[in-house]
């Protein structure tokens, strides 16, 4: 274990084109699986349905304060009969829990109370709006207000009333094309409502109003909302569902929801609009002295509900100055790394939008969009987007300009100005569906290259449900450039099949040497790609400590159309165990493979040295364990070390992490990773320190920091961030910037800094 194996000479790439065998019989996969007919694969019938009780107009309404208590609770009859996920299936929960579900032409109100035989033992530990969720006493709500068995709204809080939403989009399988690890859930969407909650003497209650304004929704008589609520008791780490959901699943498995019934949905009126005013003065210390920058600014946001069910957005003069900084990666491959999109105009509706394999063949990847690709700003002028459903369509169309933007230090145009479009149509049949998507970014205004620059991205997907527990995803795009790249084709299928015991699926991708989505993720191109993973999860009776055992297996490689392999990648996790508590220790091993073509420089230090390898072909090993505690202690941690071979040579590394909180207000953690690398070319190791502190006055004001140490980059940064919320997300930001050199103890340290003050607010006509 641990060394690498000798590489072996490399035989010339060529510039064989793709096999386009291949991408037709995607092609013919995908027509197959949109012909009508098919995709009407359902968890079967709903089991169960409840009636909502409607309020007499201007009438009494639920006071939101936590306690379901008032007389007008007293007309809903109360949803009970929860049934047992974790940790045991179809078992009878601990406790019982009542829900209550009141609608009027405003407000959908629901009341929900969690007795508790001991409400003393009732674990809180999070205050921060959309906090974790999974290491607290909680309960979440999905309303699938288009009753699709796809899509829904989710709502969740604590008992301290936090507030956590989220939109869900493919029940949370992701877009466009696989399973997304969570992509397919948008926790960042803000949501504007109301929820309180207490503890009591029986146990936590808690109480919500979701104004209907905030939910998209088809219009009409007598309609009908899937709608499911999950329960977390966390010193017994165990989750109740209203309607059962099979283990394996979650509360995005929409088509497993319950029904409500007796909706009358009328139209309403509805524009938000949020303004915001902007003061910042940002020092660079890398240039002359007087570099301070002073700027105040102003912008908008329009968001109009051009009916229930389709909602347009638009910005001016967009700001993203209250978005948390990016946490700090080290690199020790030869593909650029992955940074998710934390701005808020591009992450609500951003399901309508996917395209693709998530972080490997993404046709739009927002960050591509007022960010250069090393994550510096470009000013956005303004944008548009509409998104919704109408029918059984999704839809989603966006349009937006940016500036050109220069390097005033060397007077070098950096990026031009430039417009991207975006259309996207989805078609959903039971709980199947098919697309269509457009990419587009051209250059504009005078900075503009002659001749046009342009790039644009086309292609068809098509997802179908074959059973329940089996999902066929697909898709083929093609892209077109001017110059050497041209034109080219990429496309994917993949078969996936889940059940409470196992998880299987196996794939084929493949992506031509000139396809280029430049407003989209491709990390490499010009390969074939095969992949398969399986995950068995039994789940043992006789010792209680143990939640379950998950050995796993995944396999995937990539190679050129000269048949040679560039890389793969065989991960073998025969041990490891999911604890009743939450926490998990276990080992595995992979295989790794890779063929740089030139020279790869893996390491350059603050100093200047560099360390590179040279072309060939290298295989190696890797030896990884691991162990994770209680999340929701007191204090937690978690521990890593590695014994690794690394091309010709060898790393020894580890990642550490360990955390505490006080209360649910405070809660910091220090992780700790370093990798030692020992090659032919030369020896060096990385260390990456992030340092998180926040703090929760209340469940709408906090104050949170994250400060970095690089030691590849020999820097460290600072972010810190004071958020006075009001509602919907607005209110006051407070952010201060800071990066300095720690290479050399001399007074210029510091690179730069800067601090802004920022004020949103939302007027709801």
């Amino acid at each position: 274990m641990g060394t690498g194996i000798a590489r072996v000479a490399s035989a010339p790439m060529t510039n064989r084109q793709p096999n386009l065998d291949a991408i037709a019989a995607l092609a013919a996969a995908m027509v197959f699986v949109a012909a009508p007919g098919f995709g009407q694969a359902t968890d079967g019938p709903a089991l169960r349905s409840h009636e909502v009780t409607r309020l007499v107009d201007d009438g009494p309404t639920p006071t939101i304060d936590g306690r379901v208590e008032e007389t007008v609770w007293s007309l809903a009859k109360p949803m009970t009969g929860f049934t047992q996920q974790e940790p045991i299936e179809g078992g009878t929960p601990s406790e019982r829990t009542e829900v209550r579900v009141l609608i009027d032409r405003r407000n959908v109100y629901i009341g929900i109370i969690c007795f508790d035989s001991d409400p003393s033992e009732i674990v809180v530990t999070q205050s921060r709006r959309d906090g974790a969720l999974n290491d607290t006493d909680s309960v979440q709500i999905i309303l699938d207000t288009f009753d699709d068995n796809q899509n829904g709204f989710v709502f969740g809080t604590n008992p301290l009333g936090l507030e956590y939403d989220g939109q869900v989009a493919n029940e949370g399988q992701g877009g466009g094309g696989g399973p997304r690890g969570g992509g397919g859930f948008n926790v960042n969407w803000d949501a504007d409502w109301s929820v309180r909650g207490q503890i009591t003497q029986r146990g936590w209650e808690t109480e919500l109003a979701i104004p209907l304004k905030t939910l998209r929704y088809a219009t009409g008589r007598n309609r009908r909302w899937g709608f499911n609520v999950q329960r977390m008791i966390r010193r017994r780490n165990e989750i109740v569902f209203l309607a059962a959901i099979p283990r394996g699943y979650n509360l995005y498995r929409v088509s497993r929801a319950a029904k409500l019934t007796g909706l009358d949905l009328t139209t309403r009126r509805d524009v938000k609009v949020t303004p915001f005013v902007l003061g910042s003065a940002n020092q660079d210390y890398t240039v002359a002295a007087d570099s301070l920058d002073t700027t105040a600014d102003v912008g908008l946001d329009v968001k109009w509900g051009v009916k229930p069910n389709l909602t347009a957005d638009f910005t001016l003069n967009t700001d993203f100055a209250q978005v948390e900084a990016d946490e700090e990666q080290v690199n020790l491959t030869r593909f650029p790394l992955f940074f998710p999109e934390k701005r808020g105009f591009f992450l609500e509706n951003s399901a309508t939008f996917q395209f693709g394999t998530p972080r490997s063949v993404d046709l739009f990847f927002s960050r591509r969009i007022g960010l250069d690709r090393t994550g510096v700003p470009i000013d956005i002028v303004a944008g548009g987007r509409l998104s919704g459903k109408i029918g059984s369509y999704n839809v989603g169309l966006l349009n937006i300009q940016t500036r050109p933007e220069t390097d005033t230090r060397r007077n070098a145009l950096l990026a031009p100005g430039n417009n991207f479009s975006v259309a996207r149509i989805q078609r959903e049949v039971g709980r199947s569906n098919f697309g269509a998507i457009f990419v587009g970014r051209m250059a504009t205004g005078a900075t503009a290259a002659a001749g046009g620059d342009v790039n644009r991205a086309y292609g068809v997907d098509a997802n179908l449900q074959v059973s329940s527990n089996a999902k066929l995803f697909s898709y083929l795009a093609r892209t077109d450039s001017p110059g050497a790249d041209g034109s080219d084709y990429a496309g994917r299928v993949l078969y996936q099949y889940q059940n409470n015991l196992w998880t299987a699926s196996a794939g084929y991708t493949q992506v031509g040497e000139r396809f280029n989505p430049e407003v989209g993720f491709l990390p490499r191109r010009g390969y074939r790609q095969p992949e398969a993973a399986l995950i068995f999860q039994p789940q043992p009776q006789r010792w209680p400590w143990i939640r379950r055992f998950r050995p796993t297996f995944f396999y995937n490689a990539q190679y050129g159309f000269d048949d040679l392999v560039q890389s793969s990648r065989t991960h073998i996790h025969p041990f490891l165990i999911e604890m009743a508590d939450g926490g998990q220790f276990g080992f595995w091993w992979e295989y790794r493979q890779d063929r740089p073509e030139t020279d790869f420089r893996v390491f350059r230090g603050p100093d200047g040295r560099t360390v590179t390898i040279p072309p060939g072909l290298y295989g190696w090993l890797e030896f990884n364990a691991n162990f994770v505690s209680d999340p929701s202690a007191p204090v937690f941690y978690s521990y890593q070390q590695k014994y690794s071979g690394f091309y010709d040579g060898t790393n020894r590394g580890f990642v550490s992490e360990v955390g505490f909180r006080i209360g649910a207000q405070f809660i910091t953690s220090l992780a700790y990773s370093r990798d030692s690398v020992n090659l032919p070319g030369g020896a060096f190791s990385t260390n990456l320190v992030p340092f998180r502190i926040g703090y929760a006055f209340t469940t709408l004001a906090s104050l949170q920091a994250l400060i970095q140490y690089n030691s590849q980059s020999s820097t460290l940064s600072s972010n810190i961030r004071l958020a006075l919320l009001d509602r919907s997300g607005t209110g006051f930001f407070f952010v201060y910037n800071d990066q300095r050199d720690v290479s050399r103890v001399t007074p210029d340290t510091i690179l730069g800094r800067s601090f802004i003050v920022k004020y949103t607010r939302l007027f709801d006509f």
